[in-house]
């Protein structure tokens, strides 16, 4: 017996809540790891860490941190 699944259906609430949900768990695991790198090294946190593309750079303590936390959410 082969699988013989498809779906030709397409289902906009699915494809919809998957997005929001990656996005979700993308965030808040940059945001965990934010916290984190930041109370390690205390730093204040701050919502430009995320947001903010003046402070991702190497040139500044601030920017190597929010680096650091990027690539270990990427490898999260």
């Amino acid at each position: 017996m082969a699988g013989q699944f498809r779906s030709y259906v397409w289902d906009p609430v699915l494809i919809l809540s998957q997005i929001v949900l990656m996005q979700t768990v993308y965030y808040g695991s940059l945001g965990l790891w934010l916290a984190l790198v930041d109370g390690l090294v205390r730093s204040t946190p701050s919502l430009d860490q995320m947001f903010d593309a003046e402070i991702l750079g190497f040139s500044t303590p601030p920017g190597r941190l929010s680096m650091m936390s990027f690539v270990l959410n990427a490898l999260t």
